[in-house]
């Protein structure tokens, strides 16, 4: 708890995006610039296919991310090149540091953009944990059959904490004591659910 307190906080190992593996053990890449971690995972995921390794690379990106160009470059390389042990995940919130994504720079429909380039592309209710499970077990059956997997996963922003849903605001912003009391309340009572 306390080094939470130290987020946002420059020299902090939670001063926004991971320090790398010297601070946060298994975090070898800050991802600082947005789009960076599909062409990273693409290279781990081509790294493991030289040494003959059959493990997966997983990746998740923001869908604010898919407006950055590197991108699309990476997302064109894996398919031509027939990546097919690396799982890639949108969180697809329609939201961005800036807005939201119909406001700020809207980018269509991505299905049929991944699937042009190649990629295997499924979908998911990420915030429904039996569909996240049932989702990522059938992308990974269909890894190893000469395409890359997507999985779009359609999420709600802040789920659980009625005045953080559906908003950017709260996009790096820690909340008070008193709204961290209320968000914990009200997420006991959905976790209750399950």
């Amino acid at each position: 708890m306390k080094e939470l307190a130290t987020f946002r906080l420059i020299n902090s190992r939670l001063q926004g995006h991971p320090a790398t593996h010297e601070k946060l053990p298994g975090i070898r890449v800050a991802s600082g610039s947005l789009g960076q971690g599909i062409s990273v995972a693409i290279g781990a995921s081509l790294t493991k296919k030289l040494n003959g390794e059959k493990s997966l690379v997983y990746c998740l990106c923001g869908d604010g991310e898919m407006e950055e160009g590197q991108i699309w470059e990476a997302v064109m390389y894996a398919g031509a090149k027939k990546v097919d042990n690396i799982i890639v995940t949108v969180d697809v919130n329609n939201q961005q540091i800036d807005g939201s994504i119909e406001h700020v720079l809207p980018y269509g429909d991505l299905r049929p953009k991944f699937e042009s380039f190649g990629w295997d592309v499924l979908q998911m209710e990420g915030n429904n944990m039996a569909d996240v499970i049932k989702t990522l077990t059938e992308a990974k059956a269909r890894s190893g059959k000469q395409k890359p997997v997507m999985i779009l996963m359609k999420t709600v922003m802040g789920q659980g904490v009625d005045f953080m849903m559906h908003t950017h605001k709260w996009h790096g912003v820690a909340p008070n004591a008193e709204q961290t009391k209320t968000a914990l309340a009200q997420l006991e009572e959905t976790l209750g659910d399950f």
